[in-house]
């Protein structure tokens, strides 16, 4: 007793302070920071910071505005701190001498069109600074009494920053009344359920808390983690409490009850863990570096939980039995009574349709196409998605590109910026040789001038490019970007979201085959050494690797793209996690094969495992569907949604495929000698 009130008061003192410390977590929104250290897009940031400053580049849009309105705007917004330069027409044409009129059309549409100016502003600042938002929000204070819209990276940046604040609390909010029902439902006793989201509430507590040890976490971990860690981690609070159940009805001794049914039910709960927390540590050696955020904090998360279950469960089970006994009640949800029986009659056809899914599924699953850019998109009733589409309806859409090449060759520059003119899908280059004439010595130009496309290395070349999303032509034009650049020059740097993308397509995919084969390698060795056999694993990793790829195929099936690193997070997740079901029937089958037949083991382990399994992917289910439908984030859209259908598909594969493979390889899994066999038949 006296034990158990000290470990109560160590964990609940240890909750409190790190709870305390959430708050102080850094929160990272620049997804190109993952890139590694020897990456072109992130040394080719670098040399842009260290030769021409850190800036960013925001557009606004005034509509219903004179010239002379806009000249005057442009000059009381450049009086703002961190405004460095603000480019208008006026900037190209002598607007005092030359009407309006006059300007030839190509390069007055580029900034007056239909009463409507469009100002570019660089502010000397990162597009990720905190402090850009309060620059923006002085713009937008000095431009209130105009009609405006604006748009650039740092608007999505505080789009995305306010989102991911908001998500945590709402997304926590509509998943916890929808896992309270399903666990009240299935649960024995009312008060059953809220012992176990005590014990993992905890876990999730420390979970974030303890992240304090980390540099930062991604908005994308930290939006997703604390649901995910309740879904995937309730499994091991079931094993236990339904085991404490039946041990319950052999002894009266509550002491003798816990510590059986914790014996008992801890292979089950270790296995679950490892496994789960093997999937998440193989993206830890990801080359893109997100990958290693999202597997720290998720397996930490895991192993939290796995510790709060054994440690903290036991002692509430045992304080707050009097309240379980008193609020027993019978189960709502109930293993159907001859559904082995049914399923044993057709093993062999299931079996056989089981080998073409797979078949089919590994097939179908290689041709689903993929995002791998940094895809935020938001709902398009936000504002700021309603601004850039405003400014793109009147301006149109571009990305802006910057390519910086030694600054000594001259006549390249110019064969360069020429070649790049040409092509189709670029609008604008902008660089010194075309600004001014070639000609002119360096020397003699004006140094602001100059010192805005030529830095102590490298000359800076802007171009804008009309292709802004992510596909086969995206990848084509960087390819041939990189041709087109690289024939002039041996050592470049190409920098925007078309060649961020690019790399990071190149990365992920590379290391896709080895993060596949390190989490199904770990997991195979962890089910060996639970099972003590090298087959059973084999099935297990089988059966949900086989649900992996019918997810996937699904994608395919409907002609659907989905973030890569989604794909990625949620294959370790459904491989991990959801290999639970098949680890708990699977060892209360071999449990009970010892002492009787392959139907009535079976039969034992499909009706004793169903509700905590049925509870499990449920909870996933719905909480991957939860993030799917009201995340604002399309990573975490994505995530949720793949990890949803995921749950479900592996739910089905092992209340169906499972126990037809199980009883098909019977004699090959369960060795039992002949006199025992012939007497159990």
């Amino acid at each position: 007793m006296v034990k158990r009130i000290i470990i109560l008061i160590i964990v609940v003192l240890t909750t409190l302070l790190f709870s305390i410390l959430i708050p102080k977590v850094e929160t990272n929104y620049d997804l190109t920071t993952y890139l590694p250290q020897d990456s072109e897009t992130r040394e080719g940031i670098e040399i842009l910071e260290d030769e021409f400053g850190v800036h960013s580049l925001i557009e606004v849009q005034i509509n219903n505005i004179t010239v002379d309105e806009v000249i005057a705007v442009k000059s009381f917004l450049e009086e703002i701190d961190h405004i460095e330069q603000i480019i208008w027409l006026d900037d190209y044409v002598d607007l005092s001498v030359i009407p309006i009129s006059l300007i030839d059309a190509s390069l007055k549409d580029a900034f007056y069109k239909d009463q409507k100016a469009l100002m570019q502003i660089s502010i000397g600042l990162d597009a990720y600074d905190l402090e850009v938002e309060s620059v923006i929000s002085h713009i937008k204070d000095e431009l209130e009494v105009y009609d405006y819209a604006l748009r650039g990276e740092a608007l999505m940046n505080i789009e995305n920053r306010h989102i991911a604040n908001q998500e945590v609390i709402k997304i926590m909010l509509l998943i916890l009344p929808v896992v309270l029902i399903i666990m009240f439902v299935a649960s024995k006793s009312w008060i059953e359920p809220i012992l176990l989201l005590i014990s993992i509430g905890v876990a999730v507590l420390l979970n974030l808390g303890t992240n304090i040890f980390l540099p930062n976490v991604s908005y994308i971990t930290q939006t997703m983690a604390l649901a995910l860690q309740l879904a995937l981690s309730l499994d091991y609070g079931l094993f236990l409490m339904h085991r404490f159940y039946e041990e319950k009805e052999m002894t009266d001794d509550l002491n003798q009850a816990i510590k059986t049914a914790y014996k008992r039910a801890f292979p089950s709960i270790t296995a679950s863990a490892l496994t789960t927390i093997a999937g998440f540590l193989s993206l830890l050696f990801m080359s893109y570096k997100i990958g290693f955020d999202i597997g720290i904090v998720l397996s930490k998360g895991i192993l939290l939980s796995y510790l709060s279950t054994l440690i903290l469960l036991p002692i509430l089970i045992y304080f707050f039995y009097p309240w379980i006994e008193k609020t027993m009640h019978k189960h709502f949800l109930s293993p159907f009574k001859s559904y082995i029986k049914h399923i044993s009659k057709v093993k062999y056809i299931i079996v056989i349709v089981f080998i073409i899914i797979t078949i089919g599924g590994m097939f179908l699953s290689s041709k689903t196409e993929y995002l791998y850019g940094n895809n935020t998109s938001f709902d398009e009733n936000r504002p700021v998605m309603i601004d850039q589409k405003k400014i793109s309806e009147t301006f149109g859409d571009y990305q802006n590109l910057v390519i910086l090449v030694p600054n000594n060759q001259i006549q390249n520059e110019i064969n360069l910026v020429s070649d790049l003119s040409q092509y189709t899908d670029v609008s604008d280059v902008t660089s010194l040789v075309n600004v001014v004439d070639p000609n002119i010595p360096r020397s003699m130009l004006p140094e602001d001038l100059v010192s805005n496309f030529v830095g102590d290395q490298y000359t800076r070349i802007l171009l804008k490019s009309s292709l802004t999303d992510e596909n086969e032509v995206l990848y084509s034009f960087t390819e041939s970007l990189n041709q087109t650049v690289g024939a002039y020059y041996d050592s470049y740097y190409i920098i925007g979201m078309a060649a961020s993308t690019a790399e990071i397509k190149d990365l992920v995919t590379s290391d896709q085959l080895m993060i596949t084969l390190l989490s199904i390698l770990a997991i195979f060795v962890i089910l060996c050494v639970t099972f003590k056999s090298i087959l059973i694993p084999i099935i297990l990793v089988l059966v949900i690797q086989s649900a992996i790829w019918f997810n996937l195929s699904i994608l395919y099936i409907q002609d659907t793209q989905t973030i890569f690193i989604g794909y990625l997070v949620v294959m370790a997740i459904q491989l991990g996690a959801t290999i639970d079901y098949a680890v708990l029937m699977t060892h209360r089958y071999i449990e009970k094969r010892k002492t009787s037949t392959i139907f009535d083991s079976m039969d034992f382990s499909f009706k004793k495992s169903f509700i905590t399994i049925s509870i499990s992917a449920f909870v996933l289910a719905c909480a991957g569907f939860v993030e799917g439908l009201f995340s604002n984030i399309s990573a975490v859209k994505d995530i949720g949604f793949l990890l949803g259908k995921g749950a479900l598909i592996s739910y089905l594969f092992v209340l169906i495929c499972l126990p037809a493979l199980l009883m098909t390889l019977d004699k090959i899994l369960v060795h039992v000698n002949k006199k025992k066999e012939k007497t159990l038949s």
